[in-house]
């Protein structure tokens, strides 16, 4: 039984949590965020939240794994900045498929990613580092996506689908086979993608049409 720590403190954070007191046998042991974030309250869910700046002296590495559970904020570059910050710190980093998913043998998937319940994920698919895959969703045969990618509830990619480095795929949306998500593609709730995206672009739409640049260059966020 590994001991884990969790960082952030809203939602993403408390459901990977709840996971993994469910249905694994690894134990959460406190919520790790950075000292302008801590609450008043150090207590949440009956772990201890601790700051991240001082997360090697108080749990150290050696003795602890980490998940960082985010969101797609900022274009899921603040999540991958936390993830390449633990790393850095020497920890190794866990990651989570749920019993009530379908999964393929042979999975090939990177840390720090989770794939929630009632996906379908079929042979011969890859899942990088730090990607989230939320409930639901479908993933044919052959479908790769790149690190720090996020897939709302319900999407659905067909066959040898490949999805970029930080591209969001939202709830409902249908990629078509064969079909390129381009790095930091934004493809909105709901739309059918029926070819190739650009870079960091914004597609809404059935059929999906692109909108301008997808990129608010914001990075002020929470955990």
């Amino acid at each position: 039984m590994a001991k884990i720590l969790i960082f952030g403190v809203k939602q993403a954070a408390r459901l990977a949590c709840a996971y993994l007191r469910h249905d694994t046998g690894d134990e959460p042991v406190a919520y790790a965020v950075t000292a302008e974030y801590l609450p008043v309250e150090r207590v949440l869910d009956g772990l201890q939240v601790v700051p991240f700046e001082t997360i090697t002296t108080s749990h150290p590495p050696s003795q602890h794994r980490f998940l960082v559970a985010m969101s797609y904020r900022d274009h899921n570059r603040h999540r991958a900045r936390i993830f390449e910050q633990v790393k850095a710190l020497g920890y190794s980093m866990i990651s989570y498929v749920s019993p009530r998913a379908t999964i393929f043998p042979g999975l090939s998937i990177g840390e720090n990613s989770m794939v929630l319940e009632g996906c379908v994920v079929s042979p011969g698919c890859q899942i990088g580092e730090d990607v989230m895959i939320q409930a639901g969703c479908v993933i044919a045969h052959d479908a790769r996506i790149g690190h720090h990618a996020f897939l709302g509830p319900g999407a659905v990619l067909a066959g040898s689908v490949e999805v970029g480095a930080y591209a969001f795929v939202g709830c409902g949306a249908v990629i078509r086979d064969r079909v390129r998500l381009s790095e930091g593609s934004f493809v909105a709730m709901g739309s059918i993608v029926r070819g190739d995206t650009e870079p960091w672009a914004h597609y809404d739409g059935m059929p999906a049409r692109s909108w301008g640049n997808a990129d608010s260059g914001s990075s002020a966020q929470s955990p």
